[in-house]
């Protein structure tokens, strides 16, 4: 009966051994990710896809709000894996996509004002 036991425990401390190695190379395959900008790209189309910041509630289709609840459950997943590989992943991805966007609309802005005024007319 104890060799059983013994033999049982072995298995777990291998068990929780392999689970945490495991864990481990997904954290690094998440740094990873999260260092290039295509995985930035990447992570901020599924976390978009996930729908985070919209209304879960559906008051016609349960159905449908299960479905929508499910998405941001798995998001929300996404970000807890940032969150415990850097608490400052997210936060960075926030800022640069936000930086990106002004940059966008600053670009686009000085476009039609370069238009209007005919400075453009050779470029």
């Amino acid at each position: 009966m104890l060799d059983e036991f013994e033999a049982r425990e072995a298995r777990d401390v291998e068990a929780r051994k392999h689970a945490a190695e495991e864990e481990a190379d997904l954290r690094e395959a998440f740094r990873l990710m999260m260092d290039t900008a295509e995985g930035k790209r990447v992570v901020f189309w599924l976390l978009g896809r996930a729908g985070l910041y919209a209304n879960a509630f559906d008051a016609g289709s349960e159905a449908a709000e299960r479905y929508r609840l499910g998405r941001q459950s798995l998001g929300l997943e996404i970000l807890q894996k940032l969150d415990l590989v850097d608490a400052r992943l997210y936060p960075r991805l926030l800022l640069e996509r936000g930086e990106a966007r002004e940059l966008e609309r600053a670009a686009r802005d000085a476009g039609g004002k370069a238009r209007e005024d005919g400075d453009d007319q050779y470029a």
